[in-house]
């Protein structure tokens, strides 16, 4: 396979990415991959991303804005809908390059990133499939899970860093991940020694704003599912503290023409084997199945 670094615009701000392209002769269908909350694409996506361009597919993976390589000030701000524009522009971006089949371009999320795809393929009809797993599907079930006292704790957070914001000061950060009773984004046991396990040391900060902590219990991709009309395939870890498998499931079962595979573990056993040989092996055929259909008849 060929892997390029390549960069595109959102917005006016540069995006980076990786362009893999397979050997064999085009136009080939297209997969884009973009990583979860605070994430960026050097933790585990090149993995994904050569799974499925040794099956015969393209990929992009792609840092938000804000985040790894990619362009933006302030460092580490998390702004959903920001998020969303960055996946329109990379669509677009991809819809420009040659060797690249128009009407076979597809989506892969993980956590938040499962629920920015279902959303973003709810708005373009012309996706052609799109793979989640461990999928953000519904803020409501966080709030719920945190109580009254660790909400409020992240809701002051919040409004502190949005009103240094509108006072033009530097923004005030937290943690991506910490021990339960800690001030951070994800702080469900076992999410720490998960995210750092598959964290890049040597590139990642592990801090975002903290404006993002009110919008995500806003979040609801599942109110989108509806209307995903291509093949969706999610991935649920059925032990899952961080983003609820009820959610992801009853996302599944909303969507019209969905796929649900179970797997033993918590959010963070996705990124590893057993489990990740497991699902990544299933989302390459999901992939191949309707990217790929003369190769399956084959």
């Amino acid at each position: 396979m060929d892997r390029t670094d390549v960069t595109f615009l959102s917005q006016g701000i540069r995006c980076a990415a990786w362009l893999y392209r397979p050997v064999s002769p085009g136009p080939h269908p297209c997969i884009i991959l973009a990583h979860g909350l605070g994430a960026t694409r050097d933790m585990k996506l090149a993995e994904y991303a050569t799974y499925f361009v040794e099956a015969g597919l393209a990929a992009l993976v792609f840092d938000y804005r804000h985040f790894g390589a990619s362009d933006g000030e302030p460092c580490r701000l998390l702004d959903i809908r920001l998020q969303l524009a960055d996946w329109v522009a990379a669509i677009a971006y991809v819809r420009t390059l040659d060797g690249i089949d128009l009407e076979r371009i597809a989506l892969w999320g993980t956590s938040f990133s499962g629920g920015h795809t279902i959303v973003t393929a709810a708005r373009d009809q012309r996706i052609a499939a799109v793979a989640v797993q461990v999928p953000f599907t519904d803020g409501t079930t966080n709030i719920a899970s945190e109580g009254f006292f660790g909400t409020l704790q992240l809701l002051r957070a919040s409004i502190h860093d949005k009103l240094r914001q509108l006072l033009n000061k530097s923004p005030y950060y937290i943690k991506v991940a910490g021990a339960p009773g800690s001030l951070a984004a994800l702080r469900t046991p076992g999410a720490l020694e998960g995210f750092q396990k598959f964290a890049s040391q040597q590139h990642w900060d592990d801090t975002i704003t903290a404006r993002i902590l009110l919008p995500i219990g806003f979040y609801r991709p599942i109110r989108s599912a509806p209307n995903v009309r291509c093949p969706l395939l999610v991935c649920i870890c059925d032990q899952d503290q961080i983003t609820s498998p009820q959610a992801a499931l009853k996302t599944a079962k909303a969507a019209p023409h969905a796929e649900v595979l179970h797997y033993p573990g918590d959010h963070f056993d996705m990124y590893f084997d057993p489990i990740f040989e497991q699902a990544v092996t299933a989302q390459r055929d999901f992939f191949v199945r309707y990217l790929l259909p003369d190769k399956v008849r084959d």
